[in-house]
């Protein structure tokens, strides 16, 4: 067993540092999105290592017939491990799925065949209800509709959004 908790202390530390690294890079402004799923890629491959060792400790402690406490703190303290990294899975998929509503990026990444580069937002201004502020609006509003990469809830949000809640008289 002892070799084992020998194997395990630097995949530990491995953990820590990986899950350092990746808040580190989430406090960034703007936020990228392919460092941070590549920083989660490597805190996971850590993480299935060192789950894979835990169940070898725990498995050898039951056949040495440890005491309960002792089986009970060691249970404690991996389940800590394993907390942790359910709460960055969960954190990094909230990172991922955070498009353009989300409001963090001032950025989206327009991808094409032939290129890749950063554009900013498109910045809604809420329909007034005015018919002169109409066509702006629904040139926005149908390029938006016809765009087959955006989710059709999305679709909906941008709608919402776009339009204010209490519109002008004879609307």
């Amino acid at each position: 067993m002892d070799a084992l908790k020998l194997r395990r202390t630097p995949l530990r530390t491995a953990f820590t540092k990986a899950v350092n690294h990746l808040q580190e890079i989430i406090e960034n402004d703007p936020v990228d999105k392919n460092a941070v799923e590549t920083a989660f890629e490597m805190l996971d491959a850590k993480s299935v290592k060192l789950k894979k060792i835990d169940e070898d400790i725990l498995e050898l402690m039951i056949e040495t017939n440890c005491t309960q406490e002792a089986y009970n703190i060691e249970f404690e303290a991996i389940e800590g491990y394993t907390e942790k990294m359910i709460a960055w899975q969960v954190r990094v998929k909230n990172i991922m799925k955070t498009d353009a509503l989300g409001q963090k990026d001032n950025h989206s990444l327009v991808t094409s065949s032939s290129s890749s580069l950063r554009l900013p937002k498109i910045q809604f201004q809420q329909f007034s209800g005015e018919l002169t502020d109409w066509l702006r609006d629904s040139t926005t509003s149908s390029r938006i509709h016809e765009d087959e990469s955006i989710d059709d809830g999305d679709k909906f949000q941008y709608l919402i959004q776009a339009t204010t809640q209490n519109p002008g008289p004879g609307i």
